[in-house]
């Protein structure tokens, strides 16, 4: 069976192979395994084995991909291919203005330093796209659906890519709704005018340019990022093999911009990989086409590079379909495919007996499964290794007109009106008299256009290398070029060569965004403020987030260079200037508290009294005698759903449980972030104590930040003798744990030291510990099941040696599995994604109430309840009304933290908490 990989790249035209299948739209099987050539006809160029699909038995081994022929411009080289056709006036003149923007530098909330390139019809995402970057936009109420191009500086890591995959889903989901909109717009057009087809309406697509391994870094998440509205394509720079460099073309440019991409190579020099298993050597697909011929390195890594971007094309334009079932034999599917049959009327229902796997005796009947979308059937990716160079860019306008001469004109015989709009717009127009008048006659002499440089050095090692460049004194790059962003790590501020770069380049305004010069301030006012306004009501609950607004290094006279703030914008035209004006302030704290209301203060009051009180406490201390580890204390780092908001981060909860571990209940983007705003310096403990993270499910807002903060465990556990040895267990569905090994050839985050726990079906959703382990990680056992929210979806129960139990739900429809599995819990974390008038909006999107959520509770005799995982659409507090012997449910807000014994003291702030957020939604 042949296949061709899906282009993708906007240029190719869609390529046509008779008995060839695109594999990223189908994996169809063909006709017989035969040769699509005869003898006197050559083979299509470069075909090779293509690589193990996932859960297909019928393709097995033997099929075949083609490949493009190797470019001049390919992957090795700085690529020159993006070249929209430009829109300007006729004399090549760009009459719009820009200006540039830092959207956010290096803070808990925002680890990455980013701008935008502002103009009129479109938008630039440019530098790091960091976890945290779109909720600074939410924040900064910057809307992102202008943008068309994302330009990534640095080396390709999670440290400044980690925020790109939530940034494409939102972009997505938004332009498809638009697309959506202008779609019906043309088909009401195309009715009122009685036409037979509707004006088609083309798809808005997203490019992401960046360094080495972007691509591999979109690829790894096929699993769970899948969307059909929004086309994307990368574009990967790497340094040229050849010394010369041609400097008069751009890299790139469109109707807008020019850009020169510079590849600065460490000193370092390469980054040794993590060691393959043979099993992934096995896998890895063989470097000799089906002709005989032997690939040389460069075309292997072509090859690569167009299997990898085959899959990101399948995972954003691929035809595949929901409600398309395919059929197959029972023999042919595994659990936890979602299985469907016909009954003897013909309707489709639902099939809950076994499979062949799990009970040979059963049928082998025909069946109904949906397929995987296409990126997600491969089983893995070409090999990579880490980047040692970092990408930088030269970006600036095209050349500006000058200034119009209406005096001129007129004396060279000019009627002032249309011809005078002719001149300009770069036409050239007669007079009366019969004279041609150019517009160079009236014009005066134009401008280079303004633009600016973004350098990113993650360490001192680029510093040598990013200095020596030819781009600093090239006649075709300088020119206009006014000002210098440096994005840079921890320390390469202070050398002494760099300063004295800037020095040199006085003629250039140097702006310096890194973790050394730049505040931790509160970046996110919106939930700083509500922070601090609960904090107001019950201070042992609800912390202040941890901030400081004075750098780290101490102020020094005379420096090169200016701190960069949020907010400060770069004008570029008519002249590049850095203005103030726009700095976003830090929050005025003392104002939030002038502000708070007296009603909920008086309440709050009222409440403190109640707690404080020897008689509550005593009656406390009875109703919870029996309650193992009351002192174990929840914290909630992000409550939301779906995607992160103003109010609330998307999902993550720790657990702490004195003298077993920690313990993180998902992972949804900049939980880092999270962590060290309710922790501040006692971070590092935190992490260096975390025995297990918990994935319920692969959508992104539950995992996203897994990644860095394990990364950041491995960094703090290496630099402590006692812990340097430490293992941590990431257990959750095999799509997580794969997604976590494919990304490792990024970079070393520390997956060496991860313990992978796979809950599969086959083991029954259950992982059992033997008494050294439980020693190591305070863990007895891990039960699990599966429940009603989307493929993979688990909920699970957490089981310690003194019989406290907490269990997760996850993002899940009530399920009676997980009452099971969870039967007399200590603590129960359950989603309430809905208030209870919602209820059908929950049966579709398979999420819980409010009300469904305390009957899990309710039915689990669980003794203490947590709700969380609310819509952002909805109010804050839901309404809750719960009976039983000494069942207590609260509700989470960000940055919140309660002890197990401390339930019944929240619920006495209730009518505070409701006193607050009355009236108010998301």
């Amino acid at each position: 069976m042949i296949f061709r990989l899906q282009p993708a790249t906007r240029t190719l035209p869609p390529q046509s192979y008779r008995g060839v299948r695109s594999l990223a739209h189908h994996t169809v099987e063909s006709q017989p395994t035969t040769r699509r050539w005869s003898r006197n006809k050559p083979p299509p160029n470069r075909v090779f084995p293509g690589p193990q699909l996932h859960g297909n038995k019928r393709l097995g081994a033997g099929y075949y991909l083609i490949f493009e022929g190797k470019k001049e411009n390919g992957v090795s080289s700085v690529n020159k291919v993006w070249k929209p056709t430009i829109k300007q006036d006729r004399r090549g003149f760009n009459k719009m203005k820009s200006w540039v923007q830092i959207l956010s530098t290096p803070t808990a909330d925002t680890p990455g330093t980013t701008l935008l390139l502002h103009f009129d019809n479109k938008r630039y995402l440019i530098g790091d796209v960091a976890e945290g970057t779109q909720r600074a936009a939410i924040q900064r109420k910057l809307g992102l659906s202008k943008v068309a191009d994302v330009f990534l500086t640095g080396t390709i890591g999670w440290g400044n890519s980690g925020g790109i995959l939530g940034m494409i889903l939102t972009l997505a989901d938004i332009v498809t709704v638009a697309w959506e909109e202008r779609k019906k717009i043309a088909e009401q057009a195309r009715a009122r005018k009685g036409l037979d087809t509707a004006e088609q309406v083309d798809k808005q697509f997203l490019n992401i340019h960046g360094g080495k391994n972007l691509t591999h870094l979109l690829a790894t998440a096929r699993r769970f990022v899948f969307r059909k509205g929004m086309p994307l394509y990368t574009n990967e720079f790497r340094a040229k093999s050849d010394a010369s460099t041609d400097l008069m073309e751009p890299t790139f440019k469109d109707e807008q911009i020019k850009l020169w991409a510079v590849v600065v190579e460490s000193e370092k020099g390469v980054t040794s990989p993590r060691k393959r298993s043979h099993e992934e050597f096995s896998d890895e697909t063989t470097s000799t086409s089906i002709d005989g011929k032997q690939e040389t390195p460069e075309e292997q890594e072509d090859r690569y590079d167009q299997m990898r971007k085959s899959v990101v094309s399948a995972m954003f334009q691929s035809e595949w379909r929901l409600d398309a079932l395919v059929k197959k034999k029972l023999s042919e599917v595994q659990r936890p495919a979602a299985i469907f049959f016909r009954n003897d009327k013909g309707e489709i229902q639902k099939y809950l007996g076994a499979t062949v796997d799990e009970d040979p005796s059963v049928p082998d009947i025909e069946v109904l499964v949906r397929n995987p979308w296409p990126g997600a059937m491969i089983e893995t990716l070409p090999p990579t290794t880490p980047s040692t160079t970092s990408v930088c860019y030269f970006i600036k306008n095209h050349p500006q007109r000058g200034k119009f001469n209406p005096k001129v004109a007129k004396d060279l015989g000019v009627t002032p009106g249309p011809d005078f709009r002719k001149l300009t717009g770069g036409e050239s127009v007669t007079t009366s008299a019969g004279k041609v008048v150019t517009p160079d006659m009236v014009m005066a002499q134009g401008s280079d256009g303004g633009g600016f440089a973004v350098i990113e050095l993650p360490d001192t090692s680029f510093v040598g290398p990013l200095i020596a460049r030819p781009e600093w004194s090239s006649e075709h790059v300088m020119p206009g070029i006014g000002a210098v962003i440096w994005i840079l790590g921890p320390g390469v501020v202070e050398d002494s060569r760099l300063q004295a770069f800037m020095r040199e380049k006085s003629n250039l305004k140097h702006i310096v965004s890194s973790k050394d010069c730049c505040a931790n301030y509160l970046a996110l006012e919106s939930p700083a403020a509500a922070a601090i306004r609960l904090h107001l009501i019950d201070a042992e609950r609800f912390p202040i987030p941890h901030f400081c607004n004075e750098p780290p290094l101490a102020p020094v006279q005379n420096l090169p260079y200016v701190k960069a703030r949020i907010g400060h914008t770069l004008q570029l035209e008519p002249k590049v200037e850095l203005q103030d004006a726009t700095i976003v302030p830090f929050l005025d704290t003392a104002t939030v508290i002038k502000e708070a209301s007296s009603d909920v203060n008086e309440l709050a009051q009222v409440a403190r009294k109640e707690v404080n009180s020897a008689e509550f406490q005593a009656r406390l201390d009875e109703t919870q005698k029996d309650i193992p580890s009351k002192d174990a204390e929840v914290i909630t780092l992000g409550t939301g759903s779906a995607l992160p908001s103003k109010y609330r981060n998307v999902s993550a909860t720790l657990l702490r449980v004195p003298g077993y571990g920690n313990y993180l209940f998902d992972c949804g983007e900049n939980t880092l972030g999270q962590l060290n705003r309710v922790f501040g310096d006692e971070t590092p403990e935190i992490l260096r104590d975390l025995k297990a993270i918990w994935i319920s499910h692969l959508h992104a807002d539950h995992h996203l930040g897994t990644v860095r903060v394990i990364k950041q465990w491995a960094k703090e556990t290496a630099a402590d003798e006692q812990t340097r040895n430490n293992s941590l267990i990431v257990a959750s569905h095999d799509g997580m744990t794969n997604f976590l090994k494919e990304y490792s050839e990024v970079e070393n985050f520390g997956y060496e030291r991860i313990q992978p726990i796979v809950m599969e079906w086959s083991s029954h959703y259950y992982h059992e510990f033997s008494e050294e382990q439980t020693q190591k990680v305070g863990l007895t056992s891990i039960k699990a099941c599966g429940v009603e929210h989307c493929h993979g979806a688990l909920a699970v129960a957490f089981n310690f040696p003194n019989g406290f139990k907490v269990a997760y739900s996850g993002d899940c429809r009530p399920s009676e599995r997980f009452v099971t599995i969870g039967r007399n819990a200590t603590l129960l974390i359950h989603e309430a994604t809905f208030d209870d008038e919602l209820r059908s909006d929950a049966i579709a999107k398979k999420h819980s109430t409010t009300a469904e959520a305390l009957g899990v509770g309710e039915r689990m005799n669980a003794r203490r309840i947590l709700l969380t995982h609310f819509s952002q659409r909805y109010q804050k507090i839901p309404v809750m009304q719960t009976e039983g012997k000494d069942q207590v449910a609260i509700v989470a807000f960000d940055y919140m933290r309660c002890k197990i014994g401390d339930f019944a003291k929240f619920e006495a702030f209730k009518p505070a908490l409701v006193k607050l957020y009355e009236g108010k939604n998301e």
